[in-house]
């Protein structure tokens, strides 16, 4: 009979128990005759006895026992799947515990956070042997990517190719308003055909991005044969949401087996945005974008820059994030607007009252002044995050102390972004669309404005918060400002109606009733809202 190791103690070592009970199982059914020869039996019963002892031993004996969860969070990890948030500390699987606090949001995510990125991230990876920003774990190397790529996105890098993001939002403002000059039309007939904001938000995101990565527009408002991209990105991207749940899907190549369209999608993209990384790199221009930025960039520290490989590995994770963070924010903000009026009001009278002209409208102090505006997107982003999951942790040795809990070394720690974001402790009436929330007044003091900010995670915090913020944001406000400036809106609901809600979020029909509904794919999947426009009346 085999005795595992001391040093290794069988009640707190599941691959030892299963060794141990593999071998006890199989000395007590070689000891039978009528069942020694039935193999099939035998592994059944060797697998039967692992899961019952797993089981026993996840709500007994396992670090994280004495946390409240859901049973089947408790066992496995495909409660991970859905997750509807109740609570301040809950164990979100046999590994894993969430927290909903803003103190938690500093203590896992702050820089002197004692953690390393989950070991799930390895789902990123496009190569074996070159890992990009997301998908890499080693904290010091992860900060060396950070000094690199951060570059690229500072105040004068950004002022740099500011211009290349203005003619994509002008040209997104042309095709919302078409300008034309018939007086004689009828009220009804001014306005736009109803629009999709989640597809045209999508499309002028990605084509942004790939202007400023790759230096190629693909045009995608007008040619209709390259929005085949778009999809590209939305399959990795969902291969990337299972696999951050369950890791061993990715690990083990099984995502090859059960999806294996999704996986081969993915695959096409990983060629796609390579192809278009070779063909910056030989373009030899002297213009200047986030790829020239990262392609000159030296870590400070080292003097050492990107490999050829390691400047595609960032390039395709860039047009990811970055069309996936503009687009959802964006399609949020028109889906708000369009239908709080009073907000909208005071958003597009501010702007127009502020500005001469459309054209004026860019990065500078004007902008930063419309104060009313800033909030209606922040409110947006708290309301619809781009990724309201949690973003993993895995704490490091000696573990973290997080809200009082001591969370030992190995486990899997994480604040929900969509949960604290709706916490009433930080948000009252945290369903309702409220960008007053944001600004100091006789009505809202600068203690609710700073608890309010404490707890806003939409671009995550401290050395692995999202290094594209900046630019985001500046697409974010231009676009809308240039929008509100130019063009009246209206929500289109009845001309051509958006896509039902699924049946399961009826029990929380109060909620959703007032949100911009989106899929956690890790990336938002979402749809609508529609909206019609037409030139300003006033």
């Amino acid at each position: 009979m085999w005795t595992p190791s001391t040093s290794v103690p069988l009640l707190w070592e599941p691959i030892s128990l299963l060794a141990y009970l593999m071998v006890s199982v199989t000395d007590s059914i070689g000891s039978i005759p009528a069942l020694a020869v039935s193999l099939p039996f035998a592994a059944g019963a060797i697998l039967a006895v692992y899961i019952f002892g797993l089981i026993i031993y996840r709500l007994t004996l396992h670090p994280l026992a004495r946390y409240p969860g859901p049973l089947l969070a408790r066992i496995t990890n495909l409660y991970a799947v859905y997750h509807a948030y109740i609570g301040g500390c809950v164990r979100y699987g046999p590994n894993k515990v969430i927290f909903n606090t803003n103190t938690a949001i500093e203590d896992i995510y702050g820089r002197s956070a004692n953690v390393q990125k989950s070991t799930a991230y390895r789902a990123f990876e496009t190569s074996r042997t070159v890992h990009d920003t997301q998908s890499t774990i080693n904290k010091v190397a992860h900060a060396h990517k950070r000094r690199v790529i951060s570059q690229a996105f500072s105040g004068s890098a950004i002022r740099s190719f500011e211009n290349h993001v203005l003619e994509h939002v002008d040209a997104f403002v042309a095709y919302l308003t078409p300008a034309d000059e018939n007086e004689d039309k009828s009220e009804k007939m001014l306005w736009s055909p109803s629009a999709d904001m989640a597809q045209l938000c999508s499309r002028i995101s990605f084509d942004l991005m790939a202007e400023l990565v790759f230096g190629k527009a693909f045009h995608m408002l007008d040619v209709a044969d390259n929005r085949f991209i778009i999809e590209l990105i939305q399959v990795a991207a969902f291969r990337v949401g299972v696999c951050l749940q369950m890791p061993l899907l990715a690990a083990w190549n099984i995502d090859k087996v059960f999806t294996p369209n999704v996986r081969k999608l993915r695959d096409q993209y990983v060629l796609v945005s390579r192809a278009l990384a070779v063909d910056r790199m030989n373009m030899n221009s002297k213009r200047q974008d986030i790829f020239s930025h990262i392609l000159a960039a030296k870590d400070p520290q080292t003097g050492k820059g990107f490999t050829m490989d390691e400047i595609w590995g960032e390039s395709t994770l860039l047009i990811v994030a970055g069309s996936d963070a503009i687009s959802t924010g964006m399609a949020a903000c028109f889906y708000y607007l369009s239908r709080h009026h009073k907000a909208y009001a005071k958003a597009y009278i501010e702007v127009r009252s502020t500005f001469s002209s459309a054209n004026e409208i860019r990065n500078g102090q004007k902008l930063k002044s419309c104060h009313y505006l800033h909030a209606c997107i922040d409110e947006a982003l708290r309301m619809s995050p781009p990724v309201g999951g949690a973003l993993w942790r895995e704490t490091c040795q000696k573990g973290v102390n997080i809200d009082g809990h001591m969370i030992l070394q190995g486990y899997d720690v994480g604040v929900g972004i969509y949960a604290v974001q709706h916490n009433p402790v930080y948000y009252p009436d945290p369903f309702q669309y409220k960008p007053e929330r944001w600004i100091v007044s006789e009505d809202n003091t600068k203690v609710s404005v700073d608890l309010a900010r404490s707890a806003f995670s939409a671009f995550s915090i401290g050395p692995v918060g999202c290094g594209g913020k900046n630019l985001a944001y500046l697409e974010l406000r231009v676009t809308i400002a240039k929008v509100l400036w130019t063009s009246d809106m209206k929500s289109a609901i009845g001309r051509l109606p958006e896509k039902p809600k699924p049946k399961y979020l009826n029990r929380y029909k109060d909620h959703c009733e007032n949100e911009y509904w989106l899929r956690d794919r890790f990336t938002s999947w979402k749809d609508g809202p529609m909206i019609a426009f037409r030139v300003r009346q006033t």
